[in-house]
């Protein structure tokens, strides 16, 4: 492996390792609206690292140790879940998956104290005060740098379809977008947002991360916010794009499907074919506008299918080239809700519908979510 400056060094993982990050929105019980419960509630647990204070006091972040499958992931969740919803409940509070709250406004929340929190806000200012989104991290182990990139480049072309799974913030401030997943287009407006690059390898990705500290674009590694990343420090590639899913069985289809194409890259030691970043964009705008339900431009034909068609076929792509079959059966099990159902914010425009008042329709959304 190529080594650039001491502080790029990756860090081998267990290939196909994986951890789960979530981003969960404080409510309250009555109205439904964002809620600043987090030192409150961060005050009454032992201090864990698996559950830490976020950029607003209305949100709280859960993240899972080291697994070796999406069960284990999974089973590790539901534990946290409960902690926070045990925690939570006695505070008037409750807990909410979506990738943006339903009304609530960004104005209306507190920034935590945590002073990285101070930096961040006073460089980035307005971008930073609307930040009021929620999402899904699935950290991949990678065996080193050069792999890392590989199966980075090897998933460009797909990143589109881990949003149109995930999709799951429809409205904001109370208006419906008309997009699926408007959450990303509040990420998008950092400078280092939006999607990552093609790189020849590790050394090229340390050069571009060196030529931006040196140029003070970015303090660390960790203001490199791309839909997906390398993380040197855990050894992972780290799959940002997702909205936080509407409940518990999208997530376990969302975390599998992550890892059944970080697997399958892996298993391949090619390069392959890079695919035209204006396709990915477009694939990238389409699950943005439609979710699940868009039409998805395959890279390697650009013929354009259903969604959901394209994803069964590419199940069965992946199963032959080395995806867990257990994550593969994750996926399929869920594709007939999908298909029945569609996507998150499919699911919480039905319910906006079906409920004429804001706090219902949140109730609705926490009733049914699954989780607990």
């Amino acid at each position: 492996m190529n080594k650039g400056p001491a502080s790029f060094d990756f860090r081998p993982s267990a290939p196909a390792s994986t951890g789960v990050e979530m981003e969960w929105i404080l409510v309250d019980q009555a109205t439904g609206a964002q809620t600043p419960l987090a030192p409150q509630l961060l005050s009454s647990l032992a201090p864990s690292p698996r559950i830490k204070a976020e950029l607003f006091t209305s949100m709280i972040e859960v993240n899972t140790a080291i697994h070796h499958s999406t069960s284990g992931c999974m089973h590790e969740l539901d534990t946290l879940y409960t902690t926070l919803h045990s925690a939570v409940t006695p505070l008037g509070g409750g807990l909410l998956a979506s990738g943006t709250h339903p009304f609530s406004h960004w104005q209306q929340q507190q920034i935590s104290g945590d002073p990285r929190y101070a930096r961040l806000l006073a460089r980035l200012q307005w971008m930073a005060r609307r930040f009021n989104i929620f999402g899904i991290h699935v950290h991949v182990g990678m065996p080193d740098g050069d792999s890392c990139i590989r199966v980075m480049n090897r998933l460009l072309p797909v990143m589109p379809a881990f949003l149109a799974i995930s999709a799951n913030s429809p409205f904001w401030h109370g208006h419906d977008t008309g997009l699926s997943a408007a959450r990303i287009k509040v990420f998008e407006g950092l400078s280092q947002g939006g999607m990552p690059f093609y790189f020849n390898d590790w050394r090229d990705f340390e050069h571009c991360a060196a030529r931006l500290l040196a140029t003070g674009s970015i303090d660390s590694i960790r203001d490199i916010w791309w839909e997906m990343r390398p993380h040197p420090d855990f050894g992972t590639l780290e799959i940002r794009i997702g909205d936080m899913p509407l409940t518990r069985a999208d997530t376990a289809a969302y975390i599998a499907y992550v890892r059944a194409e970080c697997m399958a890259a892996l298993c391949d030691t090619t390069n392959g074919n890079r695919v035209h970043p204006s396709l990915i964009r477009e694939n990238r705008w389409r699950a943005c506008r439609h979710g699940m339900h868009m039409e998805f431009i395959d890279p390697a034909s650009e013929t354009a299918y259903p969604f959901l068609d394209w994803l069964d076929k590419r199940l069965a792509w992946l199963d032959a080239h080395g995806a867990s079959h257990e994550d593969l059966a994750i996926v399929r099990g869920q594709l007939a809700r999908w298909r029945q159902d569609g996507d998150g914010a499919t699911r919480q425009r039905a319910l906006r519908q079906k409920h004429a008042e804001p706090d219902s329709m949140i109730a609705a959304m926490r009733t049914q979510d699954g989780w607990g």
